[in-house]
């Protein structure tokens, strides 16, 4: 049993509980009990004094590659396939170091993300809850040899059947489909149209009849709109959403959300990497940066289900903490609408609401303790958290 004394809580990220303050009680892998600051009184219990620090529900990454190491691509794609599964396990770890205790693995090679999900799970490694796609199912495009093996490509609709079953038997949790052209492929056009609302219709029917669903890359207007009619479930990075967009969203009876993924075009365009990176990604990654947060900020405002995404390299993380946090505070979004964002926005796009994505008696322990207060100053999210923990263990103490 643990119990964290003396937190603050966020009502907007709290349910159940209205006090500023409280003690909050961990037992197994649960929240217990959240009390009045100061009363609990656990002779058993390890306490940890919050001394007034906010108390957050973990984190979410709905757009994570355990893949990518850095932005080095002809290395990553050079890996042999064991190195590649260290790496992503490795990965996982600083994950959980920053806060994030549930991610989305959106595409991998070898099928490493269900492995390390596995290992994960088993207690071998550290790391976040993982769902896991497996290869990226795309029509052929430009560019898509960049990855190596990663893409498994199709032109035709009568395979969708076949390759979401192939999918399936190897244990990925929801199918990733490339919808319109790629910031990071060479030669890549992130508006541009790369299949048919055929193809679309056929892969997110067989993810249905196999009880998944399709997360889709799509960056243009007319991807997103032909996503959107013909059963996508998430849009990642949505950059160019227009009105008619968010219309189509909203008319939507089943769940369906964008997945905004500032990180990996906010670090490229500024120039954060050491080393060269291709004039034309940074000049892509420019005017898709500031796009994905008008969109972001027009689905909010309609109503649209916004989630967290990061695309972020393992290098970036480390050298940036909060860099996703900073880079949407950066572009205009409130405080409170990106922590609800990185958390039970997220949660709820993952159907997983009732299990996390809020500080509340019943739910995982699966919590965040920063030194500051995020919603009034987003600066705090820059310093690694004091405390995370994944399903009421300590899993890092910054």
């Amino acid at each position: 049993m643990i119990v964290i004394k003396n937190c603050r809580l966020i009502p907007e990220l709290t349910e159940g509980f209205d006090e500023a303050k409280a003690d909050l009680v961990i037992d197994g892998k649960y929240i217990c009990e959240i009390l009045p600051a100061r009363t609990a009184s656990y002779e058993s219990a390890e306490v940890i004094d919050a001394q007034g620090m906010t108390l957050l529900p973990g984190f979410f990454d709905l757009h994570a590659h355990l893949m990518f190491k850095d932005q080095d691509y002809n290395a990553s794609m050079m890996r042999g396939q064991n190195e590649y599964l260290l790496d992503c396990m490795e990965h996982a770890g600083v994950y959980l170091k920053h806060g994030y205790t549930t991610i989305r693995d959106c595409g991998n090679d070898f099928y490493t993300g269900i492995a390390t999900k596995n290992a994960v799970n088993r207690g071998i490694v550290k790391g976040p809850h993982i769902i896991t796609a497996g290869k990226c199912i795309s029509p052929v495009a430009k560019g898509n040899e960049s990855f190596g093996s990663l893409y498994l490509e199709t032109d035709s609709p009568y395979d969708m059947l076949h390759i979401v079953r192939t999918e399936t038997a190897k244990g990925v949790d929801f199918i990733k489909y490339m919808v319109t052209g790629a910031v990071l492929n060479e030669g890549g056009v992130p508006g541009e149209l790369i299949t048919t609302e055929e193809e679309i219709r056929a892969i997110t029917s067989a993810a249905e009849k196999l009880g998944t669903y399709v997360a889709a890359h799509c960056h243009g207007t007319e991807g997103i709109k032909i996503a959107v009619k013909n059963g996508i479930r998430t849009i990642e990075h949505a950059s160019y959403v227009d009105d008619e967009c968010v219309e189509l969203m909203l008319k939507r009876k089943d769940l369906i959300a964008t997945v905004p993924t500032l990180s990996i075009a906010y670090t490229i365009y500024k120039e954060l990497y050491e080393g060269g990176i291709m004039p034309e990604f940074v000049e892509k990654c420019k005017a898709v940066c500031a796009s994905m947060a008008k969109s972001a900020a027009m689905c909010e405002a309609a109503g649209v289900l916004v989630g967290w995404g990061t695309d972020l390299d393992m290098q970036m993380f480390e050298r940036f903490p909060g860099l996703e946090f900073a880079a949407r505070n950066e572009m205009g979004q409130p405080n409170l609408q990106i922590l609800k964002e990185a958390t039970i926005n997220s949660a709820r796009i993952i159907c997983e609401d009732h299990l996390r994505g809020t500080v509340k008696k019943g739910k995982y322990a699966d919590l965040v303790l920063i030194d500051g207060n995020p919603d009034e100053n987003m600066a705090v999210m820059k310093q690694l958290p004091k405390y995370v923990f994944r399903e009421g263990s300590l899993a890092a103490s910054n």
